[in-house]
């Protein structure tokens, strides 16, 4: 869980970057300097609705200062840094996912690399927000909700996370394809 003082030198930071003093933000969000003051030097932490009135006064999604990671503004992944998964169904693996993408703050997409499928289906977890499946290389099966839709290279398919929903590969090939979801509960490696 993270610290009021971590929370108050974010808070602290970004104020600094964007050149406001501790008046500017305590009038942008109607609260006084002295308590923006005791919340970056970590001595109180903020209310939900403190922290909600000072991101905005920073132009920041509160989750930005709360998240447990400190993810940076701009990510960049090498192909030799990905970080990679197995997929397993009743203990048989069946998929390999490569994470494309690390986050970065109050970030909701992922992307992920489908590759060395075996048999069966990969069931996907049901979750809020939305999934995208493009294939990239031969042919996929993916079912959404009640509906198989048969893909093939360059198609791409977009569905509500919360429907039931899975992807197989068809025929001999080794298909693969790019997932990319936008969820706040990310699928992670």
């Amino acid at each position: 869980m993270l610290d009021k003082a971590e929370l108050g030198r974010r808070v602290k930071l970004e104020r600094l970057a964007k050149s406001m003093t501790l008046k500017q933000v305590a009038d942008a969000s109607h609260m006084s300097p002295t308590h923006i003051s005791e919340i970056e030097r970590g001595r109180t932490s903020p209310t939900v609705g403190a922290l909600l009135r000072i991101a905005h006064a920073l132009g920041k999604p509160a989750t930005y200062f709360v998240e447990e990671e400190e993810l940076p503004s701009v990510s960049v992944v090498r192909r030799h840094e990905r970080a990679r998964r197995g997929v397993a169904e009743s203990g048989q693996s069946v998929a390999d996912l490569d994470f494309l993408t690390t986050g970065i703050p109050a970030g909701r997409l992922r992307v992920v690399e489908l590759r060395d499928f075996v048999v069966g289906p990969v069931e996907g977890t049901l979750h809020e927000g939305e999934e995208i499946i493009l294939v990239t290389r031969g042919r996929m099966r993916v079912t959404v909700g009640e509906t198989a839709y048969e893909l093939e290279e360059g198609d791409c398919v977009q569905f509500k996370a919360s429907l039931p929903h899975s992807f197989e590969k068809m025929g001999d090939g080794d298909p693969r394809a790019l997932w990319i979801t936008a969820s706040d509960g990310l699928l992670s490696p």
